[in-house]
């Protein structure tokens, strides 16, 4: 008895590139918000309020989209495995652009009531900015209140404030805060 082997599939010269997509996508929309908003929006979110989960459904939404666009018209079910199996790992490589590049710049679009918190600064640092001589500034920040909207945690404040609060060492700090438009709390301001 001899053994009949399946033809070789054949896919679409596009079918490469398509599959990229989800990894693609939000690099590119994260690019034309740096290019129409800039620093427009606030994105800076405290500790403990990201969008990691909202991040990995949009990651799987856009994988399973741009999965059915690309096996549409295939039959073959190893090349719709494949599809499947390079989707989901170009989505993955997409999952942290949207959790920490689109999404907090939507969410930051718009703001609900600013609320003034109280924080303990506890520590401050800088940390070097890859592949620069720049410096990234972090405060260690714990809310004085057991109910505020944010929680502790490491904190990006601007090189003025750090200077500021290195030069004063208060106990003490405010910060504002407000729910943006996914429900992650954004940072506004620093006092």
């Amino acid at each position: 008895m001899t053994q009949v082997r399946a033809p070789r599939p054949i896919v679409p010269p596009r079918f490469f590139v398509t599959v990229a997509l989800p990894f693609a996508i939000p690099a590119l929309v994260t690019l034309a918000l740096v290019f129409t908003v800039g620093e427009g929006w606030p994105r800076n979110i405290p500790p403990g309020s990201g969008l990691k989960l909202a991040g990995f459904f949009v990651t799987a939404l856009t994988g399973l989209l741009v999965w059915r666009i690309a096996t549409r018209k295939l039959a073959d079910i190893r090349v719709r495995k494949v599809a499947a199996l390079l989707c989901g790992l170009t989505g993955l490589m997409g999952w942290p652009v949207w959790s920490v590049g689109v999404l907090p710049s939507i969410n930051g679009s718009v703001l609900g009531e600013p609320q003034t918190v109280s924080m303990v600064l506890e520590r401050t640092e800088t940390t070097t900015v890859s592949r620069s001589n720049g410096l990234n500034h972090w405060a260690h920040l714990a809310p004085q209140n057991a109910d505020a909207p944010v929680g502790a945690g490491r904190y990006f404040i601007p090189e003025g404030i750090y200077q500021d609060w290195n030069s004063r060492r208060p106990r003490s700090v405010s910060l504002t805060t407000a729910k943006g438009l996914l429900g992650a709390q954004v940072v506004t301001a620093f006092e």
